[in-house]
């Protein structure tokens, strides 16, 4: 289905969205944290109270500008530059279902 970009500095959240992300049928990639450049993708999901992740992130933005970005909880002040470009949220706890429907939101896919 999509490309999916991960950023998310708890391993634990990060292996539980790579798993449930691949169930719903997406390729998932996790960024480390030397990656100098990003590679190209359909959708970022992103921690920003990470400050690794959220430096991801910018480099992220400023490779792709218009690339949609999940945001896995509110925006710090750091943050703000996110707000550049497409931008979701998704506010943990959430269910598998909330993790289906804000991605294909920020998809722009229909719901079935």
């Amino acid at each position: 289905m999509a490309k999916i970009l991960v950023c998310e500095a708890d391993p634990d959240v990060r292996r539980l969205l790579v798993l449930l992300l691949e169930r719903l049928g997406h390729e998932v990639i996790v960024l480390d944290s030397d990656v100098a450049v990003p590679p190209r993708a359909d959708l970022l999901l992103v921690e920003p109270e990470s400050p690794v992740c959220l430096e991801q992130a910018r480099l992220v933005r400023a490779y792709f500008p218009d690339l949609p970005v999940l945001a896995l909880n509110a925006l710090p002040d750091a943050g703000s530059f996110l707000t550049r470009g497409p931008l979701g949220y998704l506010q943990k706890p959430f269910t598998v279902e909330d993790l289906r429907a804000s991605v294909q939101r920020a998809l722009g896919i229909s719901p079935v």
